[in-house]
């Protein structure tokens, strides 16, 4: 769910940035700050906002009740802020349809359960809105009609809407049976109606039937039979049906929209838990990689113990792409790409693998020589490794059966057929996964690409739809052959990478000889991340200065700015923030607006630091870092 962003409309400047920083406490965007009534109509116009804080009282001009109604043919909610307001003003903001009122002064609970009832009230009846629109609609279309069975069953009457429904002229099927227009499945159900009634004056009964339409085709009918036969000029069944087929797949759509919608909110509550684990985790990651990597800086290049420490610093590394993989989930990751070996991917994953398939399943892998490189994101290609060998596995359906990874190389080009994705120019290198299982029909092979389609009763049916994306991340193209009872076969298509040589982790990495001097301030709210920052930049010769939360870390700089050379900020902290760090130093008008920030976070640089670049000069480190890492950033802040 998007964040609800709020336009302000206050005329007072000081009260109007206490408010944006409240509402950015509370979690809102601000769309935008207004001071007149004129610039708050032309700001909602162009930036839409979910709600609108307006004063009432505002300077020469348009007044805020004024400006409210213009927001209400904008459609926009308006909750009014006031001071104080006579009889007469509150009777003219009545009018304008508020969604609420906060007296001055307001405090932060009072103006957070006030913005969150605005903002459901709207969307309620936002949502009634649509639902009265899609009713109406269906009354408008779903014209009744009116027939009369004799005591035959023959109609008598037919009324002309029934043509109209139907498509048979008027009085065409008068005499005719009527059994003769109810759909075949249908024909013991009427028949039993029709001869209960007949047996019972003065009786009605309720049905849902299909009739046929003149071109054969079946409506769905709701219907009220009452036997009238004994009422002068009558004499019959008189059946009232409504057409209800649109109705009921409106019924029938909306029920499937739902259950996608709760779906997606589960999904979405999992990935917001997904997300703070993973940051937490980061954390917890910093103190083995950076351990680790502080202890081989100090061992000789043939010492027996670099082997273990770098098998810890490899176990860290992937523990670190897992919580890339959450943060994925969670939505704030990214792709980090570089040249890859896929067949050296895939042989890594091989122990892996073999725990996810059937204990019935026999993986077999098949490595062409000398393959090219493709740019990809390693963690990102495991996932559609391990989802392709799941469902493979699960194909099987428990009965004994053959998963086969092959990794080749194969010309492509626009003439390639695949069922997902532009195949690339070119040579591709290829990753196919094939299935000895039950195989998928016709109809079901184009849907396996849909977002919540699954056959597995217990499939969330996002596999598939996640493989997808990652392929159209990578520029890649998606072949499937399957048969049913023959087996499925996926075969993922990436483009060659340029690159020469892909990511080593076990290469050992050289002594880092850099040596500086000057203070360095670290502030972080983990102690680990802290000690680790701090022991790797006193060997390199700095002084290193701590604190624990942001404003500690301000209070730090501010006593010692003239000897700090550059600030490791961490971005999510107690008490002040690091972008509010940053934004206090960059506006203190001293040494702060120049000194190089290096922000840190478990969160990728595209979604954390994008909004931060004008408190440039900064650079940015994802969590969980090594030492070498740390060193790095620092020499390029430095410039040296």
């Amino acid at each position: 769910m998007s964040q609800p962003r709020i336009l302000i409309v206050e005329d007072e400047a000081i009260v109007a940035m206490d408010l944006r920083l409240h509402l950015q406490d509370l979690g809102y965007g601000v769309s935008g700050l207004a001071s007149t009534g004129e610039e708050a109509v032309a700001m909602a116009a162009s930036t839409r906002p979910s709600l609108v804080l307006m004063d009432i009282s505002l300077g020469a001009g348009m007044d805020g009740i004024e400006a409210a109604h213009h927001m209400q043919d904008l459609g926009l909610p308006v909750v009014y802020l006031t001071a104080f307001a006579d009889e007469t003003t509150l009777t003219r903001a009545k009018e304008s349809g508020p969604y609420g009122y906060l007296l001055k002064p307001y405090d932060e609970r009072t103006l957070h359960s006030t913005i969150e009832m605005a903002l459901y009230r709207h969307r309620m009846e936002l949502e009634l809105k649509a639902s009265e629109s899609r009713m109406r609609a269906i009354i408008e279309h779903a014209l009744d009609l009116v027939v009369i069975l004799d005591q035959s069953g023959r109609v008598a009457y037919s009324s002309p809407s029934a043509s109209k429904i139907l498509g048979y002229r008027p009085g065409e099927r008068i005499g005719t049976p009527a059994i003769e227009l109810v759909h075949p499945e249908d024909l013991a159900v009427f028949a039993g109606v029709l001869a209960e009634l007949l047996q019972n004056p003065g009786a009605s009964r309720t049905l849902e039937i299909r009739i046929l339409h003149k071109d054969g085709t079946p409506r769905l009918m709701e219907a009220v039979a009452h036997n009238a036969l004994e009422v002068p000029g009558v004499h019959g069944i008189v059946v009232n049906a409504r057409d209800i087929t649109e109705r009921r797949q409106v019924e029938l759509d909306r029920q499937i929209m739902e259950a996608k919608v709760q779906q997606a909110q589960k999904l979405e509550s999992l990935g917001v838990l997904a997300g703070g684990i993973a940051h937490d985790f980061n954390n917890l990651l910093m103190g083995i990689m950076g351990h680790a990597g502080l202890a081989l800086m100090d061992l000789q290049v043939d010492s027996p113990l670099r082997r273990r420490l770098h098998q810890i610093e490899l176990a860290a590394t992937r523990a670190a792409e897992l919580t890339n993989q959450l943060l994925a989930y969670s939505g704030r990751g990214k792709f980090l790409v570089e040249p890859l070996s896929l067949s050296r991917l895939v042989d890594e994953m091989e122990s892996l693998l073999e725990t996810v398939i059937s204990k019935k399943a026999v993986l077999e892998h098949r490595y062409a020589p000398d393959l090219p490189l493709i740019d990809g994101d390693a963690t990102q290609i495991r996932q559609v490794i391990m989802n392709l060998i799941t469902n493979a596995s699960d194909a099987l359906d428990e009965r004994t059966g053959r998963i086969t990874i092959t990794v080749g190389a194969m010309p492509t080009g626009p003439l390639t057929p695949c069922l997902a994705g532009t195949p690339p120019e070119g040579e591709s290198v290829f990753l196919e996964v094939k299935d000895t299982g039950s195989g998928m029909a016709h109809d079901t092979l184009g849907r396996i690409f849909d977002p919540f389609f699954t056959t597995k009763f217990t499939g969330r049916g996002l596999g598939l739809a996640a493989v997808l994306g990652i392929m159209h991340g990578h520029q890649g193209a998606i072949q499937v052959l399957s048969e049913p009872g023959q087996g499925t076969t996926f075969r993922l298509l990436f483009p060659r990478s340029e690159g020469t040589h892909g990511q080593d982790l076990w290469q050992d990495r050289p002594s880092l000889s850099y040596s500086s001097q000057g203070t360095i301030l670290v502030v972080d709210d983990e102690e680990t991340v802290r000690s680790v920052a701090a022991a790797t930049l006193e060997r390199c010769g700095f002084q290193v200065e701590v604190a624990t939360n942001g404003r500690d870390g301000l209070r730090a700089y501010r006593d010692r700015a003239t000897d700090i050379r550059a600030v490791v900020l961490d971005l999510t902290m107690p008490i002040l923030g690091g972008d509010e760090v940053l934004a206090e130093l960059r506006s203190g008008g001293g040494p702060g607006t120049a000194v190089p920030v290096l922000l840190s976070s478990g969160y990728s640089s595209s979604d954390v630091a994008g909004n931060l670049q004008r408190f440039a000069p900064i650079q940015f480190l994802q969590k969980p870092y090594n030492p070498g890492d740390l060193i790095q950033k620092i020499r390029s802040c430095l410039g040296e």
